[in-house]
């Protein structure tokens, strides 16, 4: 394999074909973006949006003002690392952020790390991923992180880049869609149907003061597979930053809980409604206590959420989400109310070397 830089003459069935490849020359080791300008940010949506043309065909890709604020939004204990590999002739190769956080659950080797890694289509194969995502493991186990999680679509060369990596599968997800206008009928009378003990509420933003540990408690007790949940200290702090670094991104949360007689929460459901306008909504977790779970908690509080967002965005027309494998109960949920497989992807997690 050449060298960084190098011209190579592939070979075809025919001998050499003679038409040069270049290999973008970029350093081994490539620093971060400490202060993107708009030309590194409209350079990495470039990437982004190439990529996601590219390996989900058919599916809307996000504004150019969505990805922006998703890059230049961090928080107290939640920041990130950003860095924009460029070619020999300036143009954008590939990106990664690196996703930190600043607290880890009791008992866990340190604060989990989550990185997001896209090369341009046109200049995948030439080593530029490994390089960067070396980098990025130094620099997660630089910053005393426990774990390094990625997510690849099942099936594609992405999953064995990281397979032959050290990074273990950890779940396997199948995301999904749902139309708003093939919502199955009676779906919309299913939160009038009375759960003895329960009743249903909802708020945008931050949880309400009064339901903040316990919405805290039911964040702790989603599966240690859902978004490294249970590498992350849930606290009443991570819960109003959450909702906080959705608000200064434009982006609004609206969440549906279950509450038991006793003031407890028994389960909730989450979905962003993003800032730039989109007619696409992200369904963010669904969980249910397990003390409270055999009486129908999620599909309520789903069709709940299903009722409340044609006004809370008219424009609104489908909602996409992720469940791991095993939640074949809550897959059951979201077939019920309509959803439909997009796509499956393989989270992995790469335990870190402390120093």
């Amino acid at each position: 394999m050449p060298g960084v830089g190098e011209t190579y003459w592939p070979e075809g069935d025919c001998g050499p074909l003679q038409v040069p490849v270049k290999f973008p020359r970029m350093p081994a080791n490539p620093s971060p973006l400490t202060a993107p300008t708009a030309e590194d940010l409209s350079a990495w949506y470039r990437v982004q949006s190439a990529a996601l043309a590219h390996d989900r065909p058919g599916e809307p890709v996000p504004s150019q003002a969505a990805v922006r604020a998703g890059l230049t939004t961090t928080g107290s204990s939640r920041r990130l690392v950003l860095w924009l590999l460029r070619g020999s002739a300036d143009e954008p190769v590939a990106t990664a952020v690196l996703r930190l956080s600043g607290t880890a659950a009791e008992g866990t080797p340190g604060p989990p790390a989550e990185v997001q890694m896209t090369v341009h289509p046109a200049h995948r194969r030439l080593g530029t991923g490994s390089r960067l995502l070396a980098t990025v493991t130094e620099a997660a186990t630089a910053a005393g992180c426990g774990t390094l999680s990625a997510e690849a679509v099942a099936g594609t060369p992405g999953e064995g880049f990281l397979a032959t990596r050290d990074f273990v599968p950890v779940t396997r997800l199948t995301w999904q869609r749902l139309a708003l206008d093939g919502i199955p009928g009676g779906i919309g009378e299913l939160p009038d149907v009375p759960h003895p003990g329960y009743r249903l509420t909802a708020w945008e933003g931050a949880a309400p003061d009064t339901l903040t540990d316990g919405f805290a408690g039911a964040l702790r007790g989603l599966p240690a597979t859902a978004a490294d949940a249970g590498d992350f200290r849930w606290d009443p702090a991570a819960v109003h930053e959450t909702a906080e670094l959705a608000a200064r991104r434009g982006d609004r949360l609206l969440t549906v809980a279950a509450l038991h007689d006793d003031g407890d929460v028994a389960g909730y459901t989450t979905v962003l409604l993003p800032a730039d306008g989109a007619r696409r909504a992200h369904q963010y977790d669904t969980a249910v206590v397990p003390a409270h779970r055999g009486h129908g908690l999620a599909l309520w509080m789903k069709s709940e959420m299903l009722r409340r967002l044609p006004a809370a965005q008219p424009d609104l027309a489908e909602i996409h989400t992720g469940v791991p494998d095993d939640s074949r109960h809550l897959l059951a949920v979201n077939t019920t109310l309509g959803f439909r497989p997009l796509r499956r992807t393989v989270r992995f997690r790469l335990r870190l070397r402390r120093r």
